[in-house]
């Protein structure tokens, strides 16, 4: 998760835990995303009352998977898996619903439908982008181009991707950005927002511009990343993708992700909460 200066973070220690959260008020959610934690029940409280407070429907815990029993009787399910996303540790994302109709997903049984199909498909990309296409690593010099192709891909989305301002805290922050160009035009990004702390990478904001969809940009964006972290020394590659959208989930299903389940209701679109599908990849 990538968070700037212009977030509302949280910083809470006490004696029995301490955690560090983002006041997420676009998704009506609390996000924690780091943590210590002797009291679990004095840890879960704390954040029931946090979210309470705040009028959030839910909070997002992504836990150690040895903390989840202890969690579980203060009422936070476990919505997906994600193995090496603490530094080569499993995590469980868990769930709690103040807003009880949240938990409740009107369109999940047709998203697994949609998934069941795309797992029947290979898990393959094309050798490399048509030959008119070339990938590169992108700067701060790309930001108004970026910027723009973000304003025409995304009509909703739940980060400010086409505000050159944010585009610039994030390539600052050690945001990873990939495009590909043609003719000197960037017709295809995607992001990798890293976690120093932890070794994982967020694979986000693939956007391929309408006139040059179908071509495989986002595969091969996406794999130029993994690369580039790879060397870094990540090990541990993760994404969330809204689950009504065949093309996305298809596209980490053929670069070898798995399914670590979904978290519903998680994200606003366009003014409606939708659920999204936990992607992972960790070598073993």
């Amino acid at each position: 998760m990538l968070f700037t200066e212009t977030d509302d973070l949280v910083r809470v220690n006490n004696e029995g835990y301490s955690y560090h959260a983002h006041n997420d008020d676009t998704n009506e959610r609390l996000w924690v995303f780091d943590y210590r934690v002797d009291d679990h029940s004095a840890l879960a409280d704390a954040l029931v009352q946090h979210a309470r407070k705040k009028g959030y429907g839910k909070i997002v815990f992504p836990v150690r998977e040895e903390d989840t029993a202890a969690l579980t009787p203060a009422g936070f399910v476990t919505e997906a898996r994600a193995e090496g996303f603490f530094d080569g540790r499993t995590a469980l994302f868990l769930a709690y619903y103040l807003n009880p109709a949240r938990q409740e997903s009107g369109t999940l049984a047709g998203e697994l439908e949609i998934l069941a199909e795309i797992r029947t498909r290979p898990r393959e990309i094309g050798a490399g982008p048509d030959p008119d296409i070339a990938l590169r690593p992108a700067d701060t010099g790309d930001i108004p181009e970026l910027a723009r192709l973000f304003g025409t891909v995304f009509q909703a989305y739940p980060t400010p991707v086409d505000d050159p301002e944010y585009l610039e805290l994030a390539m600052g922050l050690g945001t990873l950005f990939q495009v590909a160009t043609t003719g000197g035009r960037i017709v295809g990004a995607a992001a990798a927002e890293i976690d120093p702390s932890y070794k994982n990478a967020e694979m986000t904001n693939c956007a391929t511009h309408p006139d040059f969809r179908g071509r495989g940009l986002a595969s091969h964006l996406l794999f130029a990343l993994e690369r580039t972290c790879a060397e870094r020394g990540y090990r541990c590659f993760w994404s969330l993708s809204r689950a009504g959208s065949y093309g996305m989930n298809l596209v980490f299903h053929r670069l070898g992700y798995r399914h670590g389940g979904t978290l519903i209701n998680n994200a606003r679109f366009g003014g409606r909460f939708e659920d999204l599908h936990l992607w992972v990849k960790y070598p073993a």
